[in-house]
């Protein structure tokens, strides 16, 4: 009955972010119609590593981007920094820097001293710059005098909760922010996203996330302004034109994943329901391969499909590998359909990504805590790709 119960509740749960997203829902003919494009770039080495597909899978800070819900799985305190050499090939010299630091909360009940968890709070940081762009005139079309540096970031606040073991559910309030010296332009994006686990290791996952969600942004500053003499009159007044306002890149992301676990000798000698009574996870395997697929519904672009394949020697040493295409279509031309791929964002193709855990406490000792060192590189149609480095310290 519990089973029945939890399975109605996670597909009540979809139902409800599908019918929200229908009301919005887009399609090709709507790109370019929507601002913040930031907003959909994966600042995070570990997630980047497979193209971003662990919506079901991604744990820790990584899933401030990912899902939201992810974030639950962190009980103590983890503090994460990326660096992404974005476009290598530009030559902009275009760089992205990541921070973020998230810290679990629980108390003790008075009574039985059992701890009670309160879920898990985060803050995190985004900023992007392009370098020092100089400014070009009609009377110097070459290059100016002056220098101009436009910046694209945005600050999260989230909040993730395991409700059991089964369902873990998240929020994230996103201040968005892009400006050059004298055009800048605000606003406000929500995340929500949930987790559900299943399957007798909890290997079995599925989640959903609804993203960046938030009212038009429009740009405000001296940079649309313009001197005018009044009519009738001497005098000069400043006029701000008006500026049209966009959308945010609003998506839905659904995402599976299951593991392949195996255990130390001494479990692989139980039959399963004893490893079951153990309460084994991913956590306690020596071996893990981890398959992944998402399927993402973008509302101002095309849909995206990602897989992924993650394998992981204990808490040591993770390689992972992703895959990113996007529908096909079919076009009548001379009288014969033809199929094509679409290619609308060079984010398309292949990624891999390696982390290796360095231990921070001697065997039986602490809490587990690591260092993490992560790299990524994630192909693109153009301009040689993007290179990711983080570290990540979980105390």
């Amino acid at each position: 009955m519990k089973r029945i119960y939890k399975t109605l509740l996670i597909c009540i749960m979809l139902g409800f972010f599908a019918a929200a997203f229908t009301a919005m829902a887009g399609n090709r003919d709507r790109s370019g119609q929507s601002g913040a494009q930031h907003l959909l770039i994966d600042p995070w080495a570990r997630s980047s590593g497979w193209s971003s597909c662990g919506v079901a899978e991604t744990r820790g800070l990584e899933s401030v981007f990912s899902n939201i819900a992810g974030l639950a799985f962190t009980k103590r305190t983890e503090v994460s920094f990326t660096h992404t050499q974005y476009l290598s090939g530009s030559g902009g010299g275009i760089n992205i820097n990541a921070f973020g630091v998230a810290q679990g909360l629980s108390t003790r009940n008075k009574e039985t001293g059992r701890r009670i968890d309160l879920g898990t709070i985060a803050i995190s940081v985004f900023a992007m710059g392009f370098g020092d762009i100089q400014v070009t005139t009609v009377d110097e079309p070459e290059h100016g005098a002056a220098i101009f540096s436009p910046k694209l970031n945005y600050i999260g606040v989230h909040y993730a909760k395991s409700f059991n073991r089964f369902i873990h559910g998240g929020a994230s309030i996103k201040i968005v922010n892009e400006s050059v010296s004298d055009l800048r332009a605000n606003g406000i994006a929500i995340d929500v996203g949930v987790q559900y686990l299943s399957g007798p290791y909890d290997n079995f996952k599925i989640g959903v996330t609804l993203q960046n969600l938030g009212l038009p942004m429009s740009y405000r500053g001296d940079g649309i302004a313009i001197k005018a003499q009044q009519e009738g009159t001497r005098h000069i007044a400043t006029v701000e034109q008006r500026q049209a306002q966009y959308e945010l890149p609003a998506l839905l992301a659904i995402g599976l994943s299951y593991d392949f676990l195996v255990f130390t000798d001494m479990y692989q000698r139980m039959d399963k329901e004893d490893r079951k009574a153990e309460g084994l996870t991913r956590n306690d395997a020596v071996h893990r391969i981890t398959l992944a697929g998402t399927f993402i519904a973008n509302a101002y672009s095309r849909d995206n499909f990602t897989l992924g394949i993650e394998y992981g020697f204990m808490q040591f040493l993770q390689l992972r590998a992703g895959y990113m295409f996007q529908s096909i279509t079919k076009r009548n031309i001379d009288g014969k359909d033809r199929i094509f791929a679409n290619a609308d964002s060079f984010y398309l193709g292949p990624s891999a990504g390696v982390t290796v855990g360095v231990p921070l406490t001697k065997k039986g000792k602490g809490n587990n805590q690591q260092l993490l060192i992560d790299y990524a590189y994630r192909f693109t149609n153009f301009w040689k790709g993007n290179h990711y480095i983080g570290l990540k310290i979980c105390l």
